[in-house]
């Protein structure tokens, strides 16, 4: 769901000079993904979803790529879901489209790939969603986080009721979806909403220096670790089942066998996700 979008934000005239694109820039084992409809806040519209979907799939199939950062063209992540199109025509409408945004956020939550999101401006609604599913989240000082729902007359969508609660705590994350007051960078943070401030400016910066160091990690182990952070968090005993279904497996992979001898000689791994 949108922060709420000014009359020249919705103008039809602009909207029509470019269509709403998902940028995708790859520089070594980083991909840099950005939402771009900036003359629109980069509002969550159908297009813009399965475009997004898509690109996150690409990523994950593309063995160069270890890492990814999550951002918003312009000074604004993304004002969340397109109100203009709301509500759907029809409840079959209504099901597709709910339907859509929960692929993409399974899409994106299931990549077994690091994903930093890199938040200036708002982020609102479905598109708080998609920040609170990435690994880490690099606010700039500027950040807002947006959960509007109650005044709208809606339940939060984009995952918001399990990943918010994942991140703050399900006691926080309650109030925060009871209140649709905005939060602010610096209370993000202090939450666990984000994981670092830095200055508006060196935002996207920081976020790829983050998933540069990221991407050095050793992809197998990654991609262990969100899978159990993912299924295996509920309980003592389900992480127990996790490690000894997975551990054993990793033991014998040449990315634990370069770990080890990197470790024994003082320099960094190269890991070959094998």
């Amino acid at each position: 769901m949108p922060e709420p979008l000014t009359d020249t934000d919705t103008h039809p005239a602009t909207d029509l000079v470019a269509g709403p694109r998902v940028g995708v820039d790859r520089t070594g084992p980083v991909a840099v993904v950005t939402l771009d409809d900036e003359r629109r806040r980069n509002v969550l519209g159908s297009g813009l979803r399965r475009q997004l979907r898509s690109a996150i799939g690409d990523l994950a199939a593309d063995p160069v790529v270890r890492a990814v950062v999550l951002t918003g063209a312009g000074p604004c992540f993304s004002a969340g879901g397109d109100l203009a199109s709301m509500p759907p025509a029809d409840p079959e409408e209504s099901t597709a489209r709910m339907a859509e945004v929960a692929g993409l956020l399974r899409e994106l939550s299931s990549l077994d790939k690091p994903v930093v999101a890199a938040v200036t401006g708002p982020a609102a609604g479905v598109a708080a969603g998609l920040v609170c599913c990435c690994d880490v989240v690099v606010a700039g000082e500027g950040a807002r986080f947006l959960f509007p729902f109650t005044r709208l007359g809606l339940v939060p969508d984009g995952g918001l009721l399990h990943s918010l609660a994942q991140r703050v705590g399900p006691a926080r994350a309650r109030t925060l979806l009871l209140a649709a007051e905005p939060v602010d960078a610096r209370t993000a943070l202090a939450v666990g909403l984000a994981d670092h401030v830095v200055a508006d400016a060196v935002v996207l910066s920081t976020a790829t220096e983050l998933a540069l160091d990221l991407a050095g990690r050793a992809p197998l182990a990654v991609a262990a670790v969100k899978r159990g952070v993912r299924e295996a968090s509920g309980s003592l005993e389900d992480a127990l089942a996790f490690e000894q279904a997975h551990q054993p497996v990793l033991f014998g992979t040449s990315d634990f066998l370069e770990g080890r001898r990197s470790f024994f000689e003082r320099r960094e791994p190269t890991f070959s996700g094998r």
